[in-house]
């Protein structure tokens, strides 16, 4: 009766990018005539795609930014800022190793908002990218990305799991809707730079199974799960 996937939000799960990505975004949004902060972007767009992003500011404003040369070279920005400042979360690799002793039969994913060239890089700046080596799913491989559920269902089928037997660790209150939507059992999780007691309370709002922010406590959330997964 355990659960048999875990899937990994990226940005602000595995990876302590949220902050680093949000500012630069932000920039470059200000500079093509959408002002906006760094911690707007991050409460307003964290987990969402880039596509989905740029339709919600055309139908705020009427006009399509998309193609602003202040954002047409912003992957190159987003690279070199990741390059520069782009860490794992703490304490992640430690458990990842944990879970693997624990949970033996536990497969593990990611389901992201972020494009694949991206999760190329920054799994490979991080250490973690032969981890999840073919196994981590992109929002440009679905329909619609997050507050969908498209990712989560892609990632659960590529990896053969029904989706009542996964649960998903986010960060944003799009991510626990998508995962929600999914059929999926959800965790959020606080514990990267933009974690703040405004994020514990948007995703508190989604009714995730508990909220953490130390890596720490992970394995024995998915122990609990189990456990009432069991007696359910």
């Amino acid at each position: 009766m355990n659960y048999d996937l875990l899937i990994w939000d990226c940005d602000g799960c595995l990876i302590d990018s949220e902050w680093i990505g949000c500012q630069v975004e932000a920039e470059g949004f200000t500079k093509a005539g959408y002002p906006i902060s760094t911690e707007e972007m991050i409460a307003r767009f964290c987990g969402v795609s880039s596509a989905e992003v740029f339709s919600q500011v055309e139908a705020e404003i009427g006009v399509n930014i998309r193609h602003h040369e202040a954002l047409v070279n912003q992957d190159e920005a987003l690279k070199a800022a990741f390059e520069q400042h782009l860490k794992p979360i703490a304490g992640i690799h430690e458990a990842l190793h944990e879970l693997d002793n624990s949970f033996p039969n536990l497969q593990m994913c990611i389901a992201s908002g972020s494009s694949m060239d991206r999760l190329d890089h920054t799994l490979k700046l991080t250490n973690l990218y032969d981890r999840f080596e073919s196994k981590y799913f992109s929002a440009d491989l679905v329909e619609k990305g997050k507050p969908a559920p498209d990712v989560f269902l892609k990632a659960a089928s590529e990896m053969g799991v029904a989706p009542e037997k996964c649960v998903v660790v986010e960060d944003s209150h799009l991510g626990l809707q998508a995962a929600r939507a999914a059929g999926m059992t959800a965790l959020g999780f606080t514990g990267a730079s933009h974690g703040n007691a405004d994020l514990h309370n948007r995703l508190e709002q989604q009714n995730p199974m508990a909220i953490f922010n130390d890596m720490k406590e992970l394995a024995s959330l998915i122990k609990k799960l189990n456990m009432l997964k069991s007696t359910a």
